[in-house]
């Protein structure tokens, strides 16, 4: 099987652009593929998602929202808003969710405080979180570890 390291990859399997570095690759039937684990690679984009330098995208709220394993109503309920609010977000599709800012602080809070449960971490979130992130779209970017 053959095998090589990408520079960088763009993967679109979480329904929004997520920019590689040094990912391995792995030849199945003629096609370049990520050799990866899936699972690792989506609590490292939930992160980068967490202190992305631009809003929250429609796509990228879904995707938090499955992350979390939670329907409509219970993410919600999680964040103080009605499930209408969530289906709101979602249909902004890869535009800004549009959402309050606070709201947004809330989910990206409750992401580190759901992986990394280190009370620092969450505390410097918070402090780079005080200034609200531009409208601009700013690629999702994840440092793959070449073994």
């Amino acid at each position: 099987m053959e095998k090589k390291i990408e520079k960088k990859y763009i993967d679109n399997g979480f329904g929004f652009p997520v920019c590689l570095y040094n990912v391995s690759m792995v030849k199945v039937r003629n096609i370049w593929t990520p050799d990866i684990d899936y699972n690792h690679l989506a609590r490292a984009v939930a992160m980068s998602l967490a202190s992305n330098k631009s809003l929250l995208t429609g796509n990228q709220v879904k995707f938090i929202r499955q992350f979390f394993e939670m329907n409509l109503k219970d993410f919600g309920e999680r964040f103080n808003v009605s499930h209408p609010a969530v289906m709101k977000w979602e249909a902004h599709k890869n535009k800004p969710s549009m959402m309050d800012w606070s709201t947004e602080k809330d989910i990206r809070m409750e992401i580190v405080r759901r992986i990394v449960k280190n009370p620092k971490q969450i505390g410097a979130l918070f402090i780079d979180l005080e200034e609200k992130p531009s409208q601009k779209s700013v690629s999702v970017e994840v440092e793959m570890d070449v073994a």
